[in-house]
């Protein structure tokens, strides 16, 4: 056998049977998620792991969870929105999907990331208005993590909505930016 497979045998064998609490990394040398302008480590963690919850669109829920929340978006042509989207109507393809959740209560001001899973374009609005992202990045070769936003919050409830996803549902997190 070759040194390359004997590697990824033996990292695939650990992974399996020792029961990893943190998600094992690519059997192979995968470095797709590396690259983005700032640290993704623990999104693409949280991405990965099993544990996300399921939110429905127009949940709340009470603070900003550790973990990715799953969040279940309905057709955009059918999904009205609390806050007009920054992003233009003829962007958002007529077969995509949107949807948005509160977050109760920001504890504490800063710089925030809010990262997807997939293609969607990330609103986060405090009290009635859209909040301006501070700074992008994202990379397509990520299979786990397609972006990451910035926005500088303040305390307080905060929605966090999702327009013209490919898919139905969306992996979501949102965290203090590094």
């Amino acid at each position: 056998m070759e040194m390359r497979t004997v590697a990824i045998a033996l990292r695939a064998m650990t992974c399996s049977v020792a029961l990893i609490v943190a998600p094992c990394a690519s059997f192979a040398d995968d470095q797709s998620c590396i690259g983005f302008n700032w640290p993704v480590d623990t999104e693409v963690g949280w991405m990965s792991a099993a544990d996300a919850d399921t939110v429905q669109s127009g949940a709340t829920i009470a603070a900003a969870p550790a973990k990715a929340v799953v969040l279940t978006l309905k057709p955009s042509k059918s999904e009205t929105l609390p806050v007009m989207s920054g992003v233009k109507k003829q962007a958002v393809g007529g077969d995509s999907f949107s949807g948005w959740f509160k977050i109760g209560n920001i504890e504490k001001a800063g710089l925030y990331q809010v990262s997807l899973s997939r293609d969607g374009w990330i609103d986060v609005a405090q009290n009635g208005k859209l909040t301006d992202s501070t700074g992008f990045t994202g990379r397509r070769e990520c299979a786990v993590l397609r972006k990451s936003v910035r926005y500088e919050l303040a305390t307080g409830e905060t929605l966090i909505q999702i327009v013209g996803s490919p898919t139905e549902t969306i992996k979501v997190t949102i965290k203090p930016a590094n």
